[in-house]
């Protein structure tokens, strides 16, 4: 088949030649690829606004030789005029890294073509805010099979339930894959808040509470939930987004403001 047709976000873009683009784009029937836009930069082109960041189009291809090439667009959701506020820009700028860095090419994904459906839809009401980054972090590590361990110890496998380890702190280690409990943490002292040297640290429970209560919910609903409760837990979920990207990446430096 030497044309197809996938449903798919504009991730990411490069300049290519005068005139041209590399997109990344994010389809529902293929997942993450490299295209080529043609011409798609000049004034005039064809593609109009379809092809911009974090729209959603219809998105014709015809194979290439190393590059399949967009011959085609045909819009079907559109937030463009909501990406000039800067908390929705900064939000979908942060979820389309975070979907281009963690997932392998040419490998369908549906659940999480459906979390950024979803996305788009918070940003095009009006609600697109940086403070869903915890969210967004929680929803796409439980999509690709890499969710925090939130109700046992990661290490032994030991039920913790709503019990802190000492002092109203439980620890938590991104490097062992979510809470551990106070007999893995060895002679580490479960009042100590200092990052050890695996990479553990101290949250309070209430914290890991309201943690877990977010998994449940939907983008509108922790939109609800207020700004405050879901900016308290992005040092949390961002830990674990950095240790499975293995560095710390642009959007969430941006986030933390150590830029």
């Amino acid at each position: 088949m030497r044309t197809y047709t996938v449903e798919g976000f504009v991730l990411g873009m490069r300049a290519l030649g005068e005139a041209d683009r590399i997109l990344t784009i994010f389809s529902r029937e293929r997942g993450k690829q490299s295209v080529v836009a043609k011409g798609v930069r000049k004034t005039h082109s064809k593609f109009g606004g379809r092809l911009d960041f974090f729209n959603r189009s219809r998105i014709t291809l015809h194979v290439g030789r190393s590059l399949d090439v967009i011959t085609g667009a045909a819009s079907v959701k559109e937030v463009w005029a909501r990406l000039v506020e800067p908390q929705a820009y900064l939000l979908v700028s942060y979820a389309a890294e975070l979907v281009d860095a963690l997932c392998e090419p040419d490998m369908p994904v549906p659940h999480l073509y459906g979390m950024l459906c979803e996305l788009q839809t918070i940003v095009g009401a009006g609600a697109g805010q940086s403070a869903l980054m915890p969210a967004v972090d929680l929803r796409l590590l439980e999509t690709l099979g890499l969710a925090p361990e939130l109700d046992a110890c990661a290490t032994c496998g030991a039920r913790l339930g709503n019990r802190p380890l000492s002092r109203g702190l439980a620890a938590v280690s991104p490097n062992a894959g979510g809470l551990v409990c106070q007999v893995c943490m060895g002679s580490r002292s479960v009042g100590d808040e200092r990052p050890a040297s695996d990479g553990a640290f101290m949250v309070k429970s209430s914290m890991l509470a309201r943690l877990r209560a977010l998994r449940a919910l939907s983008f509108a609903e922790a939109v609800r939930d207020g700004a405050g409760t879901l900016n308290d837990l992005r040092p949390l979920t961002h830990a674990f987004i950095q240790y499975h990207l293995g560095r710390r990446s642009k959007a969430v430096s941006s986030a933390m403001g150590t830029q």
